[in-house]
């Protein structure tokens, strides 16, 4: 459940304060952008949503490996350690382009996997987004077309307002 998703430094939140409005779903939005540390270690998180702000599932990676909850295991693809060293922070983007998720690093699109059948259909109306796992230092930018909760403050991915 939500309370195991907890970070010690973050925590995550399921009050729609603490989450973003957004439509994910047609792949017009520009997806989510964050700027974050990419390493083995830790592993940033969102959380998708739905339109009444249901947790549909999560989008993990890290330099080990990209997930989503029910429907993607993959160890890393062979581009991504070459786009990232070290512990550094790199600016990453996460977004539905039809029934695919596609994830790009500092611009540039290094994985693509498309959802079929019932992760198809589960993604398929993502409507909001949540953070967990991104860590304090973690930002993400706020687009027009997003309607933040009044818990965050402008492009912060941690929820300590939440606690």
């Amino acid at each position: 459940g939500i309370a195991d998703e907890r970070t010690a430094e973050c925590g995550w939140c399921e009050d729609s304060a603490c989450t973003v409005a957004v439509d994910l779903s047609g792949g017009q939005s520009g997806g989510i952008t964050v700027t974050s540390t990419i390493n083995y270690k830790n592993i940033n998180t969102v959380f998708f949503l739905d339109t009444h702000g249901t947790i549909l599932g999560s989008f993990q990676f890290n330099r080990r490996g990209v997930f989503l909850t029910g429907c993607v295991k993959c160890a890393t693809p062979r581009p991504f350690p070459k786009a990232i060293n070290g512990d550094q922070v790199y600016e990453w983007n996460v977004d539905f382009d039809g029934s695919e998720l596609v994830l790009s690093i500092e611009g540039v699109e290094l994985w693509r996997q498309e959802l079929i059948k019932e992760c198809a259909d589960v993604y398929a109306d993502v409507q909001g987004f949540g953070f967990s796992d991104i860590g304090c230092t973690g930002r993400w930018i706020q687009t027009d077309a997003m309607e933040i909760g009044s818990h965050f403050t402008k492009g912060t991915t941690c929820g300590k307002e939440c606690t």
